[in-house]
């Protein structure tokens, strides 16, 4: 009987140590102005994604470094191995590249236009030779991407939903890719002083374009799947308790 306590111990002690060794300490980066999303407010991430990753924390045992810049940077620098990524979009190619969690957010992309020169979007195609506004180094999922590769439409790459209202209110885009729906296109509208007061003049088409899910990813080589596979763990746990939080 003491024996059998003995080794009880034992095991639980080897559990707790192992539980320690596999957590870790994990850079991830993300965007910066990608509100609601994902922003810094105050020099501090926030916003919906940023809130996921501290709830994980909770239930995968590892800590989330969260650094915020330009989304193109922050794509180079996870693409060199330096850290994971936050918010972004899976496509073939990349899964090339990265390993991927499972979908943690679904991302509605709408595309804005100034009053006057709206026109019916129900697909890819009503988009044909348009000029679009979009932001540097992102997807907005595999069906845009093939669309614009097949020279459907063309786009204009910036770094962020503010910079891209402006060139549309100057007359420069023939549309915005604005991501998070009505919410987003409220927010970019109040983040510029050159935008507030000129909500009048901009028109968010009703349908969204696409449907665009965001994930967690660690590119192949730093040998994150185990890390991956905690994150999908703990946000099982997060959506379960999230009635309980209300």
């Amino acid at each position: 009987m003491l024996g059998s306590r003995r080794w009880m111990l034992f095991g639980l002690a080897f559990l707790l140590v192992a539980s320690r060794v596999q957590a870790e300490r994990l850079v991830v980066f993300g965007d910066d102005s990608y509100a609601p999303v994902i922003h810094l407010a105050q020099g501090r991430p926030a916003g919906v994604l940023a809130e996921l990753l501290r709830q994980a924390e909770r239930y995968s045992g590892d800590t989330y470094d969260l650094q915020l810049m330009p989304w193109k940077r922050a794509y180079e620098m996870a693409r060199r191995q330096q850290g994971g990524l936050i918010g972004v979009s899976s496509t073939a190619e990349r899964r090339e590249q990265f390993d991927f969690s499972r979908s943690i957010y679904s991302d509605d992309i709408h595309v804005a236009v100034l009053k006057g020169h709206e026109f019916p979007l129900q697909g890819l195609d009503d988009l044909r030779g348009k000029l679009i506004g979009g932001v540097l180094g992102a997807s907005y999922g595999e069906a845009v991407d093939q669309a614009i590769r097949d020279g459907v439409f063309q786009v204009d790459r910036d770094i962020g939903q503010a910079s891209r209202l402006r060139k549309l209110l100057a007359g420069r885009l023939d549309g915005a890719l604005i991501g998070n729906g009505q919410r987003g296109f409220e927010l970019a509208l109040a983040s510029h002083p050159a935008l507030r007061g000129q909500e009048s003049r901009f028109v968010l088409l009703p349908t969204p374009l696409v449907h665009d899910p965001l994930h967690l990813a660690f590119p192949k080589g730093m040998n994150k799947a185990d890390a991956i596979a905690r994150f999908d763990a703990a946000m099982a746990k997060v959506v379960q308790q999230a009635p309980a939080r209300r």
